[in-house]
């Protein structure tokens, strides 16, 4: 087969789809990957074929500023605003070239629109929960009820007019059902009902990505617990609560790794306890293997790689669909969650203490843990795809 990936210039949206792009590769399809550069050296790697987003789309990256700052507005308004940047491009690639299907990342992929746009199957690639209904009431998508959501309904209008198609509703844009869709995670931690088989394919987290940070020793970590805390590759700014944790864990027997991302320098923490290894990016799957509890953003990505270890989470969602995650986790009871600008290094202390000592967690995440490692079958996956596909 001839593939098609559209997608953006974010980790969580791009390291779920690697472990598949390489089996379908191995498997001797062709698979063109439409991305940003800093994910070109990976995709490459995977055996796919890297497309550039081109001059338009990378300025759009650079330059966009949201009209207002409602949290689920602001979001439609992003996916929205990048659809219309990005269509003509695919639209041109699809022109110059002949796929047997096209996967597109539910948020930053224009599923919605390809489907009425191209005859060839279009795949929803979904790199956080998939949804069969918007998360916020009915009455919050109605025309006037915000300057925010009004630019929304423009902006499809453009589109739809630009294209003469159908126009869908916004809760059809963002909940991105495509004519076939997969899901990196199980079905019950996904956890809506009307998500199921045979539409949604639900195929685990991927784990066989190229690492591309270099490893590191942990063999000074003893009979101590491992404590992994990150905050992801986005919102990383957060220097004071670095400074917390360094705090809150310096005189314990805890072994405490640490990734800072890049808005901050390791400098900017002082002399480090030595039990602390702080990097501004860490390899997150090497640490998980290790790692008795993760304090974490809550990022989709990151907890279905955490589960897939079995590793119990206190989760501080900052964003969008990391409060939805954060909460699902604690009604499995597979971790708990905390407000991260009210927490405090005792409060740390105290969690990450209640964590390791319920009984009920540590063991939802065992059983979660086996679940995801059945789940995560690509070449069963790559075959359901192509049985798909005929």
């Amino acid at each position: 087969m001839n593939i098609l990936f559209v997608n953006a210039n974010l980790y969580g949206h791009i390291n779920p789809t690697l472990g598949l792009v390489k089996k379908l590769t191995e498997r001797g399809h062709k698979v063109d990957y439409f991305c940003s550069v800093e994910f070109s050296e990976q995709v490459r790697k995977s055996g796919a074929n890297w497309i550039d987003f081109g001059s338009g789309l990378n300025l759009f990256l650079k330059n966009y500023r949201p009209t207002d700052r409602h949290p689920f507005y602001l979001l439609m308004e992003y996916i929205l605003t990048y659809d219309e940047v990005m269509l003509p491009q695919i639209l041109d690639i699809i022109k110059e070239r002949t796929y047997d299907i096209i996967f597109c990342d539910s948020i930053f992929g224009g599923g919605c629109f390809l489907k009425q746009l191209t005859r060839t199957p279009v795949i929803c690639s979904h790199s956080s929960f998939a949804m069969s209904h918007a998360p916020v009431p009915p009455r919050m998508l109605i025309p006037g009820t915000h300057p925010q959501l009004d630019h929304c309904f423009q902006i499809l209008n453009r589109i739809c007019n630009c294209y003469k198609i159908k126009e869908p509703t916004l809760e059809e844009v963002f909940i991105s059902r495509g004519d076939y869709n997969i899901v990196y995670t199980t079905r019950e931690f996904n956890g809506d009902d009307s998500v199921k088989e045979p539409q949604y394919l639900f195929a685990g987290p991927s784990m066989e990505r190229t690492q591309e940070i270099e490893s590191v020793d942990l063999s000074g970590i003893g009979s101590r617990k491992l404590l992994y805390i990150s905050l992801g590759s986005l919102n990383t700014d957060f220097l004071d609560f670095y400074k917390m944790c360094i705090c809150a864990f310096c005189d314990t027997d805890y072994y405490v790794c640490m990734s800072i991302g890049t808005k901050c320098e390791v400098a900017q923490l002082g002399e480090l306890p030595q039990n602390f290894l702080v990097k501004n990016v860490l390899p997150q799957l090497e640490i998980l293997k290790k790692a008795d509890a993760f304090i974490t953003h809550a990022g989709f990505n990151s907890v279905n790689e955490a589960l897939y270890f079995g590793v119990p989470m206190l989760a501080l969602p900052q964003v969008n669909d990391q409060h939805m995650t954060a909460k699902r986790l604690v009604s499995m009871n597979l971790g708990l969650s905390d407000n991260i600008k009210e927490i405090s290094a005792q409060k740390l202390i105290d969690q990450i203490q209640n964590l390791l000592s319920d009984k009920t967690i540590i063991e939802n995440c065992l059983k979660i843990s086996q679940e995801m490692k059945c789940c995560a079958n690509w070449e069963l996956t790559v075959e359901k795809l192509e049985n798909y596909a005929i």
